[in-house]
């Protein structure tokens, strides 16, 4: 009766489900919510390339060298915890098979690229995928100017790296590669003679870059397992000993943490075009599919400055199925062009327009009409883009000069003062379309939104090439442009004034799979707020003092029904401001010297889901020197933490709307970068992650779901139930209830 009574009344219950903007915000986990796991360690299902290579013959670069192929165990362990595993031969490479739009992660087990494939790999790594290197591979590292960027040639070998005969490995690092050990914990190959580096060479090639996972546990300098966490030229490296013969048990847990701290999480999937031969290209080998190749007249560093903030950068060859064809664009976010010299195809020039308006942006770079070598550039350009509102014109300017703004003050412009720019031509803008840059009263930059996509046009090639890029406002302008161009899909919208793109938000919300479109300028508060409209605004204030009418803002886009999630250590400043009371608080006291900060109510999901960091209280780091407030709480809002040990109102320091409209952090979490939990990640990432994931929870369900009666209703029919189990239960009682059961009879086999 009673276990009825309970199924019937759980009917009642339905659970919150993530609903923001029509979409599963959580769509790459696996479920809603991991209570009892942590986000940034549950697995993403890569999508890994392993090198299969039966020739075994050793190049000359790495004369002296012993290499296998063995990727038999490695695949099995790989796929059995979840993930996609393809092999790929040298001619799969060829065909350019390996690129960050069909992989994550690429593996070479004990062996190196042939000659005919090495820059191919080379390109997977600068365009953001992350490598996985095993015993002598990492002599590819070493001349595949990985280590050195310099490098060409394996000069290391026998100096700078080796064989070691080891079987036990010191762990030296505790870091997500190695979550299940702790630093001068031992673990087990079988005796052998391991690839091994030499520490100091390591530092000096990538600087705090490198981090050292294991050593020899007698010689402390030799390095028999390093990762690169790359900020200069592309995705992470993970080099570990072992050539796959059989891969031990202690190994297990490391080969698969190294898979998934490999992966990349993008902000937005980039291509560049080489099928229309382009007139400047990427790199040294692209020369079979541009026109011009120069070593300062290239797209090297904007590809490097894309895939370092957070971008994955692929290139698209010649294909015999096609090339600019609707299944290759739906790869990516943002298709970047440049003068071609050979002409698109109709069909093309549709499949382009429809992947815009579709939400794909596109960035043509354009130049001058008097270009040397073929003049139908700009012809093949303006065909490209005859629907959009904006087009090259006829003009052949010829100087340096740098350029303005624009009145209209669009986002790209954000912190923006000028451009610098080459040979040029004017563009034609007219509709929709908006002026970006201006050469006095002519336009050289425009931009568009078509559809649900966008488009930016430029009427010079070089503004974002090497010989450019770091000039005037050049490399703030590139990043505006590509966060502009990824975002059109994006529901959130991110302020920092502190790491930027780097900083613990943004990390946060990467891991979450969101998109989101960011800026750190205060002052475009009003222009990015206004430009659509947004799930949840993000507003995190850390560094700078901002001024009363940001506060006016902030409180005018709740006010009106905007979900916000805000830090701020400056409730002082302004303590009657009524964007405190919108978000249910008062200022109490202010905070300094490193404060910790209490959980009152542990079980709430800020804390749990979907990281449950089961901690106590959280501690912070001297980054600030003011490190925020603490606030009294109004009715209808529940403060979760604050700086005492227990709750007292008056020392609160994230209070949450009982609607989940608002969540107010008066301390600096991204303070909190330790990793006070131990789980190989920063304390900070995993609360913002909390906080987002329960901001973007919907506490009701969605229209139709749930059981299709009303409360009253149900509870009627469950003490009918009741009644008539009750009964049920006397009748049978009376019935013979204290009759003999009859013996069940054993089946024959």
């Amino acid at each position: 009766m009673l276990i009825v009574g309970m199924f019937l009344a759980s009917l009642l219950i339905v659970p919150p489900v993530f609903v923001f903007g029509g979409y599963d915000a959580l769509a790459n986990i696996d479920g809603p919510f991991k209570s009892q796991a942590l986000l940034s360690q549950l697995p993403h299902n890569a999508r890994i390339a392993i090198y299969d290579e039966d020739n075994l013959t050793v190049p000359v670069i790495s004369d002296g060298l012993n290499f296998t192929n063995n990727i038999a165990e490695i695949t099995t362990l790989l796929e059995g915890a979840g993930h996609t595993v393809e092999a790929l031969t040298e001619e799969d490479i060829l065909n350019h098979d390996l690129i960050t739009a069909d992989y994550d992660v690429f593996i070479m087990v004990n062996n190196v690229p042939r000659p005919s494939i090495e820059h191919l790999v080379k390109e997977f790594s600068l365009g953001g995928g992350g490598l996985l290197t095993f015993h002598g591979a990492v002599s590819y590292l070493w001349y595949g100017g990985y280590i050195f960027d310099s490098l060409d040639q394996d000069l290391g070998h026998g100096v700078w790296w080796g064989y070691f005969s080891s079987d036990s490995q010191n762990i030296t690092s505790r870091h997500p590669t190695m979550k299940a050990y702790h630093v001068n914990d031992t673990v087990y190959e079988r005796a052998n003679s391991w690839a091994t580096s030499w520490e100091p060479k390591l530092v000096e090639g990538r600087g705090n870059d490198m981090i050292f996972l294991m050593n020899n546990a007698s010689k402390t300098d030799f390095i028999t397992a390093f990762a690169i966490d790359n900020h200069k030229d592309g995705g992470r490296i993970v080099q570990l000993p072992g050539d796959g013969s059989s891969i031990p048990a202690d190994f297990e847990s490391i080969i698969l943490d190294s898979v998934e701290w490999l992966v990349p999480k993008p902000r937005g999937r980039i291509v560049f075009d080489l099928s229309h031969s382009a007139r400047i290209g990427i790199d040294p080998w692209d020369v079979p599919y541009i026109t011009v190749w120069s070593s300062t007249n290239n797209f090297g560093q904007f590809r490097n400055l894309a895939a370092n903030h957070s971008y994955t950068f692929d290139k698209l060859y010649p294909s015999a199925t096609g090339n600019l064809t609707a299944e290759r664009l739906a790869n990516y976010d943002v298709l970047v062009v440049n003068w071609p010299d050979l002409d698109y195809t109709a069909a093309e020039r549709v499949a382009v327009e429809d992947w815009v308006a579709g939400g794909g942006s596109l960035l043509v770079l354009g130049d001058r009409t008097g270009m040397s070598g073929g003049d139908t550039g700009d012809v093949f350009l303006n065909q490209l883009l005859q629907n959009f509102d904006m087009s090259l014109g006829t003009t052949d300017v010829l100087d340096f000069a740098s350029m303005t703004p624009a009145s209209g003050g669009h986002l790209t412009l954000e912190s923006c003062t000028s451009l610098s720019i080459g040979y040029r031509n004017y563009l034609v803008v007219i509709g929709n379309a908006t002026e970006i840059w201006m050469d006095g009263t002519d336009i050289v930059v425009a931009g568009e939104e078509f559809g649900r996509g966008r488009a930016i046009l430029s009427a010079d090639m070089n503004i974002f090439d090497n010989d450019f890029l770091g000039e005037e406002s050049n490399v703030r302008f590139a990043l505006n442009v590509l966060n502009w161009l990824s975002s059109t899909d994006a529901e959130i919208l991110v302020h920092t004034d502190y790491l930027g793109w780097n900083d613990a938000v943004c990390k946060a919300l990467r891991d979450l799979g969101l998109s989101y479109s960011l800026f750190n300028t205060r002052q475009y508060l009003d222009d990015f707020v206004d430009s659509q409209s947004w799930g949840l605004l993000i507003y995190n204030n850390v560094n700078y003092f901002p001024e009363s009418t940001i506060y006016d803002e902030l409180y005018a886009f709740v006010n009106t029904g905007g979900s916000l999630i805000l830090t701020s250590f400056d409730v002082d400043s302004h303590p009657t401001h009524p964007l405190w009371s919108k978000m249910g608080v008062e200022w109490s006291s202010s905070l300094s010297g490193q404060p910790s900060m209490y959980i009152w109510e542990a079980s709430h999901p800020v804390f749990t889901e979907p990281n449950n960091h089961s901690m106590y209280d959280y501690t912070s780091n001297a980054f600030f020197a003011d490190d925020g407030d603490t606030v009294v709480y109004f009715e209808g809002h529940s403060a979760l933490a604050g700086t005492t040990a227990t709750a007292q109102n008056g020392s609160a320091t994230i209070v949450v709307s009982d609607d989940r409209k608002t969540l107010f952090n008066t301390i600096i979490i991204d303070n909190f970068g330790t990793d006070e939990d131990d789980s190989t990640y920063a304390d900070s990432v995993e609360l913002w992650q909390n906080e987002i994931v329960y901001m973007m929870t919907d506490p009701t369900p969605p229209p139709g779901d749930g059981f299709p009666i009303d409360t009253t209703t149900l509870l009627i029919i469950v003490a009918g139930a009741l009644a008539v189990v009750a009964i049920g239960a006397i009748v049978c009682r009376k019935r013979g209830s204290s009759a003999a059961a009859k013996p069940r009879k054993r089946k024959k086999k």
